[in-house]
């Protein structure tokens, strides 16, 4: 079955109707619960739906559902950066150093957690809001304020396009940079192996 934006409207808009006329006419149950508001009650129905649809589908469509590319409004600056292999290295060696023998041995060893493809490439966003970037360049503010974003999905479900509404709303909220590292697991691949 295919699993796509217009399957999944096709099957959470008779929710989100039934959800409208049954609020209004099922006000007085309702009036001192948070499904009072209908947002709130469109909201939550509107998720079960989703996941009860999602639950029919493979993780291989969901994962491929959910890496679409998505864009970003004009009045929010997305760059795209490519993180280099020796600051993925110094990363890794700083981490070990935190973690030292006895946290390295928690974790499963020190190499599992670092292995990626060959010749792949961890790339990242920055996100901050279109005004916020022109002003930091009139004042010659090189961004001190950032934030890194580690987008949720237990890193086999979601992507930074999917999470970049939350990213957006923080650097508005901040007048700050979202540096967000684009990833996910691939299943087929060895466990827990990131790739972009």
């Amino acid at each position: 079955m295919v699993y796509n934006t217009l399957t999944i409207a096709t099957a959470v808009t008779p929710t989100v109707i039934e959800t409208y006329i049954s609020h209004y006419l099922n006000r007085k149950p309702l009036h001192q619960k948070p499904t009072a508001h209908i947002s709130y009650h469109e909201g939550i129905n509107l998720v079960r739906r989703f996941l009860h649809y999602a639950s029919l589908h493979t993780v291989e469509d969901l994962q491929d559902f959910t890496a679409q590319w998505v864009p970003h409004p004009r009045w929010v600056k997305v760059d795209e950066a490519t993180i280099p292999d020796d600051v993925i290295a110094k990363a890794a060696g700083l981490l070990e150093a935190q973690l030292g023998h006895r946290g390295i041995d928690k974790i499963g060893g020190r190499r599992w957690w670092q292995w990626r493809r060959e010749g792949s490439v961890l790339k990242a966003e920055w996100i901050e809001m279109r005004k916020d970037y022109i002003w930091r360049k009139r004042m010659n503010d090189k961004g001190k304020r950032v934030m890194l974003y580690v987008h949720g999905g237990a890193y086999f479900f979601g992507s930074v396009d999917e999470h970049r509404y939350q990213m957006q709303r923080h650097a508005r909220k901040l007048k700050a940079r979202v540096f967000a590292r684009m990833y996910h697991i691939d299943l087929s691949a060895a466990l827990f192996s990131a790739y972009t």
